[in-house]
């Protein structure tokens, strides 16, 4: 074995490593120096002025200040305000009731006579339909909203008649009436039109009326009005005057 050989090739590597080592310091040395040179300035970057604090989100607790539902007997011609009281306070509370059943039971709470007659038997015998909302409406409908309301407002609408009663009454009748109705609005100008008093029908018999019944009753209405201001005028003037009693003069 050369071990002179083996010797100068130990001593080439170890130059080698040297060389090795001597680059790697400079190569870090310019490196930490061009990291000095482009380190971003740091700015102290003021608050805010008077900043705004967040509100955090809060589920409600309380109730709307919203008056309770009337309670319901049993009539007819009272259901639809009392279903739609009843669906307005679910819908402005709704995490008040989380349940079917605790809405239901809210319902048969603002129920009485009739009505709550209906209920009872359901509620004490813990019924399956009073687990399901739903259903308890609809059966509630079927008891006491009959499909007959639609045809009753239209009987009533045809007979309605203004009579002595000032056009604004006359309209508020029309309107609730005709609400329950899905009439076009030639048909219901004609019906309205046909239950004037025969003064304000001959007023405007010869007048071009509009064709938007809001609009027709809007129009009515300055003629009606004149027409009573004046009806009371002709009644002022036709009342003899009042007469003063005789003055005496004390001596």
């Amino acid at each position: 074995m050369d071990l002179a050989g083996t010797a100068q090739q130990f001593s080439g590597l170890e130059s080698r490593l040297e060389e090795q080592d001597h680059r790697l310091d400079q190569f870090a040395q310019a490196l930490q120096t061009l990291l000095t040179r482009t380190a971003p300035t740091q700015v102290e970057v003021s608050p805010p002025v008077n900043p705004l604090p967040s509100e955090p989100f809060s589920v409600p607790t309380s109730y709307p200040n919203l008056l309770p539902p009337v309670r319901y007997g049993g009539d007819p011609t009272a259901c639809r305000g009392f279903l739609n009281q009843i669906s307005i306070h679910f819908e402005l509370t709704p995490w008040s009731y989380p349940t079917d059943r605790a809405k239901i039971a809210f319902v048969i709470n603002h129920l009485t006579d009739k009505a709550l007659s209906w209920a009872n038997p359901l509620w004490d015998t813990d019924k399956p339909i009073v687990y399901n909302y739903r259903d308890f409406m609809s059966a509630f409908r079927r008891v006491f909203d009959p499909p007959g309301r639609k045809t009753n407002a239209a009987k009533s609408l045809l007979r309605l008649r203004q009579g002595a009663k000032s056009l604004g009454e006359y309209a508020l009748e029309f309107r609730s009436l005709a609400s329950e109705l899905n009439w076009n609005n030639e048909a219901l100008i004609a019906v309205f039109s046909e239950g004037l008093n025969d003064e304000l029908q001959d007023e405007i018999a010869a007048r071009d009326l509009p064709g938007d019944l809001e609009d027709l009753i809007t129009y009515l209405s300055f003629i009606d009005e004149r027409l009573r201001h004046r009806r009371l005028t002709k009644e002022r003037s036709k009342r003899p005057p009042v007469r003063q009693p005789p003055r005496f003069s004390v001596p």
